[in-house]
């Protein structure tokens, strides 16, 4: 299995925005502002599997989609403010999109794989499939 990271911008066009057209950024009070990002991830491995396990705070089943496409398991949803306005003197709390994208090889079993989510963490189990598994062979 290979990680990969995904890039939302491209390091060089952000650097052209904020630095040569400071009035392109978006201001981080402005209600079009909307958050991004990539969960925190630890990836587990045996001989049977891995596991991916993410944080995913304050964000409900309904939210989360995980899906296999081409040769990558690829992990998005939203989690959704629920804040009123009135009476609201600072925005911190802000709806976000997030996406994790990993690689995966012939040796998965995709139609084994797995996902809970328990107490703000989502565990995505990948199986092995039972040929890649390595056995010993005993000597006659």
């Amino acid at each position: 299995m290979f990680l990969t990271k995904y890039r939302p911008t491209n390091e060089l066009e952000s650097f052209f925005d904020e630095s040569f057209f400071p009035f392109l950024r978006k201001s981080a009070d402005s209600a079009e502002c909307e958050g991004f990002r990539l969960p925190r991830t630890n990836v587990n491995e045996d001989e049977k599997k891995f596991v991916l396990t993410m944080e995913m705070p304050g964000v409900k089943k309904s939210d989360i989609n995980v899906a296999i496409e081409d040769d990558q398991i690829v992990i998005t949803g939203e989690k959704q403010e629920k804040t009123e306005d009135k009476g609201l003197l600072r925005r911190e709390i802000r709806s976000e999109k997030f996406r994790r994208s990993f690689l995966i090889d012939a040796s998965i079993d995709r139609g084994g794989i797995k996902a809970k989510l328990v107490d703000g963490i989502l565990e995505v189990t990948l199986p092995r499939r039972a040929e890649s598994v390595g056995r010993k062979i005993s000597v006659d």
